[in-house]
């Protein structure tokens, strides 16, 4: 049985305004360094509360996994096995951040519902635990919490937050074919360059020419079509252009104009812009009063203690 008005939410894309692969754990899992960053696109999200518990998913885009294994339904469990949730929820996605982008899509929508599972439980759930909770459910979860700019360590659990950077409005040129984060990191030959991380040299200076994406070679490879959507950025105008985490979306900032030239085969461009940490987390929904009680202005930096190992955690 319904037990209230059906929320609104949103789930906010992000992009990787670089990435670099140090190493690999024992269990097979890459340790990378990366920049995240909220844009403004998002999927909307429906939810109603339940006085049945469990949770139950569905969405609008065919041949998204809505059953069990999705995200959302993930965040629930672990919630819920912690805390013991007192009600259910019956949730709908209209999908708008195309999965197998690297935008974040479904680690977007689990951050987003896990926050409003907690508040309508009314549940205190402190910065560390968090970060605990949602590394569980998939790497790149804890930096959905709170959105903005963020330095992402480890497999992702290893959050800093930084302060917000500014652009001008960037182009993604959004794929139609889904790229296999798993197969991309597989194909990843783990031979580190000498010399000093390109993204330290960014956060010391802010200088978006210095970034890159370790994993582009790769997914260049199974998918020449990204490599393509990259050049016809840089040609049209864009001072940087990139793909976003293993692909295959790729972004260009600033806004070069006119999409003429962004005439690519398998691709469409859209226009977006930076999201800010105070405006995600004032527009996502989660809570009614708009301000997050998760993340104070203060906290800067934070760590799981059990990084993920669930099919959404970084590939062996």
């Amino acid at each position: 049985m319904k037990t209230d008005k059906p929320a609104r939410l949103r789930s906010f894309a992000k992009i990787n305004l670089g990435l670099e692969i140090h190493g690999r754990r024992d269990d097979g899992y890459h340790l990378l360094r990366t920049v995240f960053q909220t844009i403004d696109m998002y999927d909307d999200i429906l939810i109603e509360t339940s006085e049945e518990k469990g949770c139950t998913v569905a969405g609008d885009l065919p041949g998204v996994d809505w059953g069990e294994n999705n995200t959302i339904s993930r965040a629930y469990r672990i919630l819920d096995r912690e805390f013991g949730l007192p009600m259910g929820f019956h949730v709908y996605v209209h999908k708008r951040i195309p999965p197998g982008s690297g935008l974040g899509g479904g680690s977007g929508n689990a951050a987003v519902c896990m926050l409003f599972f907690a508040h309508r439980a009314g549940l205190e759930i402190g910065e560390p635990l968090w970060i605990e909770l949602a590394a569980r459910v998939g790497a790149d979860v804890p930096f959905f919490l709170a959105g903005g700019t963020a330095l992402a360590e480890g497999i992702g659990e290893k959050l800093t937050l930084l302060e917000d950077f500014r652009a001008p409005s960037l182009v993604l040129m959004l794929p139609g074919v889904e790229v296999s984060t798993a197969r991309v990191y597989r194909g990843f030959s783990l031979t580190r360059k000498a010399g000093e991380s390109k993204i330290e040299v960014f956060l010391q200076t802010r200088r978006m020419a210095v970034l890159e994406n370790d994993l582009e070679t790769v997914a260049f490879g199974y998918h020449p079509e990204i490599r393509a959507a990259k050049k016809a950025l840089r040609a049209a105008g864009c001072e940087f252009a990139a793909m976003s985490g293993s692909g295959g979306a790729v972004f260009g900032i600033p806004d070069p104009g006119p999409t003429r030239a962004l005439d690519v085969p398998g691709f469409r461009p859209v226009r977006c812009r930076l999201v800010s940490r105070k405006e995600y987390q004032e527009r996502i929904g989660a809570w009614p009063s708009g301000k997050a009680p998760v993340f104070g202005a203060g906290i800067r930096r934070f760590e799981s203690s059990r990084p993920s190992t669930s099919p959404t955690g970084r590939s062996k």
